[in-house]
């Protein structure tokens, strides 16, 4: 049976990335005795993505591993680029002068010459240290006698079955490309190319593309017939001494090829080949690191035999086999597939099996429903029939309010019935004396006519103040709009406690005002805000005077908040208000005290909201109520 590995290189990235944090997360938790330095030495240079593979690789090794805290130092030798003497030399002192006392615990070299490096300088530079090699050449090391203290895992490029595999999935070819380059690694990959193809050269023909600059590369492979599948063995560096990158190479010849792409390492899928029998970059990283952590644990290193790597996987892309329309079954049962391309059914199998149990379930319910219509219909007609008496109740209910709040500003008014008699009083007194001086005038047949103007003007005035008095009253009571004017507090406050004077002296009680700091004019309907401040007052004269017990002052304080409010403040030191009740006092009808119609409050905070100001309530630290509202300062 195939095996397929459908997890994108993102998806394994993730999970990479993923193991990386929880590794850092596990070493910060103090459950190991010893902290562990591992030195990773590449062969190549750093820009190669070879390199991240291991990387990744031993990362995801070592992040296995929780109970070892390991830091890892990574060097790119580049041997591949230098590798004369001086360059040699160089390296040397630079790591003597580097690792000198701060030697590794661990050092993994990644390919043949970061290897050959350390059995040649290593015991020098790294004295005893361990060394786990990935990746180096099985011919390499089957050469070189290896020392007690080094261990790894070999690979093979496996040129010949790689070849199979083109012929096995392009049986109609009638020949083979193959591409190699000029540097002496492309070289000794040359060699060995030839001499494992040479089985192959009775069936179809070798086409030799080698050492070629890019872009005529480019164009050998564009002529190439359809029938010749291309191997890409190994080209770092073309005849004119230019570098290459490999997957740079083939990601551009896959845009070109007339054939689909075979190469010898995992990193390059994605990158333009079809597959191939590959050696595994970061799986090999991995199992390197699972190697080197044994070591670190302390496990005898004559435990952990070298890994001969001598058959490698058939890993395929998926994508590409679709951009051919290569069969599935042409591929060997134990072909890996990267990236498949997954039918409408296995790409979306959960989806549709719920998309088909979802519409399952709406016809039942359908059916349910349209059984139940009858029943969801009476009771649809009972609340449209319960809904039409409930809005009625309401309406009646809204009536009936507007009718108590009337009843209360009028009965609220009955308070300052006496202020506002003795208002009115005076401006017909005034008319009286006004109208007798005139009357006395012209009995005396005195030819006084500017005088006599002047009276008759000033009884005019005093009926319009009368006039005024019975209008403010009059809209108060009808529930029209405030009428605001600037308005200064002082005297408004005043003339409520000379007004409150009678029921003051009646019940014993004494009201204050003070003011702090300068008071600005406020926007207010006088009357209005009067009629607020006769409520409050007679609640709290009301709470101090229910017992004996209580002390009988109340005090009115006037504060400037900013440039924008000012506050009014009435404090008593009654009972106050219990706090389960604090919630419902602005509630229309509620009444805190029997006899009472319960809209005061709630008036009085109509009257203040429709100020543009707020009314609300405190509790008195010093025991008590307090109510406060605001209002608006009138333009400077």
């Amino acid at each position: 049976m195939r095996t397929g590995s459908d997890t994108p290189r993102t998806a394994r990235t993730l999970v990479t990335l993923a193991l990386i944090l929880l590794c850092v997360l596990a070493s910060a938790e103090p459950v190991a005795d010893k902290h562990y330095r591992v030195l990773v030495l590449h062969s190549f240079r750093n820009s190669l993505p070879v390199n991240t593979d291991w990387y990744t690789g031993i990362v995801r090794g070592f992040a296995s591993a929780t109970d070892l805290r390991v830091d890892m130092d990574i060097e790119a030798l580049d041997l591949t680029r230098f590798s004369d003497p001086g360059y040699i030399a160089g390296l040397l002192e630079v790591y003597r002068r580097k690792y000198v006392g701060n030697s590794p615990d661990l050092i993994i070299p990644t390919y043949t010459p970061a290897l050959e490096f350390l059995l040649d300088h290593g015991r020098d530079l790294f004295p005893g240290v361990p060394v786990v090699f990935c990746d180096a050449d099985s011919r390499f090391v089957n050469a070189r006698a290896i020392p007690r203290n080094v261990t790894g895992i070999t690979s093979s490029p496996d040129i010949a079955g790689t070849a199979g595999l083109a012929l096995r999935l392009h049986p109609d070819a009638q020949g083979i490309a193959v591409i190699v380059g000029s540097h002496a690694l492309d070289r000794l990959f040359e060699r060995r190319a030839r001499r494992d193809l040479q089985p192959f050269e009775d069936r179809v023909a070798l086409t030799w593309l080698r050492g070629m600059p890019f872009e005529e590369l480019l164009a050998a492979v564009q002529r190439l017939p359809r029938d010749t599948p291309i191997l890409y063995v190994l080209e770092l560096e073309d005849r004119a001494g230019e570098s290459l990158f490999p997957f740079y190479t083939t990601s551009r010849l896959e845009g070109v090829a007339n054939a689909p792409i075979y190469g010898l390492w995992d990193t390059l899928i994605g990158h333009g080949i079809m597959g191939g029998r590959l050696i595994t970059i970061e799986d090999d990283g991995f199992q390197a690191a699972q190697m080197g952590v044994r070591i670190l644990r302390g496990e005898n290193r004559a435990t952990i035999p070298i890994v001969f790597r001598n058959a490698n996987s058939t890993i395929v892309d998926g994508r590409e086999l679709t951009r051919w329309h290569i069969d599935e079954d042409r591929l060997p049962a134990d072909t890996q597939i990267r990236y498949r391309q997954l039918s409408v059914w296995e790409e979306h199998r959960t989806a549709i099996t719920t998309g088909v149990l979802i519409i399952v379930a709406q016809g039942l319910m359908i059916i349910a429903l349209m059984l139940h219509r009858r029943r969801l219909r009476e009771a649809q007609a009972t609340l449209t029939d319960e809904y039409r008496r409930r809005t009625q109740a309401e309406a009646l209910a809204a009536r009936l309010r507007g009718r108590l709040a009337r009843f209360s500003r009028e009965r609220s008014l009955g308070t300052m019935a006496t202020s506002i008699s003795h208002e009115i009083n005076q401006p017909l007194i005034a008319i009286q004396n006004y109208a007798q001086a005139a009357k006395q005038r012209l009995q005396s047949n005195v030819d006084d006519k500017p005088k006599l103007i002047k009276l008759f003007a000033k009884i005019e005035g005093q009926a319009e103040r009368a006039g005024a008095i019975t209008q403010r009253v009059r809209s108060l009571v009808n529930a029209n709009e405030p009428h605001l004017t600037p308005t200064s507090l002082s005297p408004l406050v005043e003339e409520v406690i000379r007004m409150m004077g009678p029921e003051t002296e009646s019940r014993g009680c004494r009201i204050t005002c003070r003011s702090s700091g300068d008071l600005p004019l406020v926007l207010a309907d006088p009357l209005q805000v009067q009629l607020v401040l006769v409520n409050l007052l007679h609640n709290a004269m009301k709470s101090i005077c229910s017992g004996d017990q209580y002390d009988k002052r109340v005090s009115v304080d006037l504060h400037p908040i900013n440039d924008e409010k000012a506050r009014i403040s009435v404090a008593d030191r009654g009972p106050g208000i219990p706090p389960d009740r604090v919630a419902d006092i602005f509630e229309p009808l509620y009444s805190g005290s029997s006899g009472g119609m319960g809209m005061g409050l709630a008036i009085s905070r109509t009257i203040i909201d429709a100020h543009g100001g707020r009314l609300w309530y405190e509790p008195n630290p010093a025991g008590g109520a307090i109510f406060r509202f605001t209002l608006r300062t009138a333009e400077p």
